[in-house]
C-alpha cells in the first residue's frame, strides 16, 4: 500500500472524525491509530492540520472527539482557556458536518 501525505492521513482522520460527530461518539487515540493505521503517538501531526483548518474556518473544533482512554479528554494541546471542551463537543456533535463541501487535501495545504 503506498505512502500517505500528512496531509492525505489529515483528510483521512477527518472522515472518521466527521462519522463520530454525527454519530455523537468520540473516539480514544488508540482506536483512532488503529482504524487508520498508525501509531498512537504519529497522531499528532495529522491532527494538528484539521485543528488549524476548523480555526481558520471558525468551525467547532472537530479535534476534540479524539481523547486519552485515562481521563477521557484531549491530549494537552487543549487547554481550558482555549475552549469550554464540553461546549465545544456540543457544537461538534450540532454541527452540519455532512453537508459542507468536501474538505480537501489542497484545503490543508493551502494553511501550511
Amino acid at each position: 500500500m503506498p505512502e500517505m501525505t500528512t496531509y492525505e492521513r489529515a483528510l483521512q482522520i477527518y472522515q472518521v472524525l466527521i462519522s463520530l460527530a454525527h454519530n455523537r461518539q468520540t473516539l480514544t487515540y488508540s482506536l483512532l491509530g488503529d482504524l487508520v493505521g498508525l501509531p498512537r503517538q504519529s497522531l499528532g501531526a495529522h491532527l494538528d492540520h484539521l485543528f488549524r483548518y476548523c480555526q481558520h474556518n471558525n468551525l467547532p473544533q472537530i479535534t476534540v472527539l479524539i481523547v486519552r482512554k485515562t481521563e477521557g479528554n484531549p491530549s494537552s494541546g487543549f487547554s481550558a482557556e482555549m475552549l469550554n471542551l464540553d461546549q465545544e463537543r456540543e457544537r461538534v456533535f450540532e454541527y452540519p458536518w455532512f453537508r459542507q463541501k468536501p474538505l480537501t487535501v489542497e484545503d490543508l495545504k493551502a494553511l501550511a
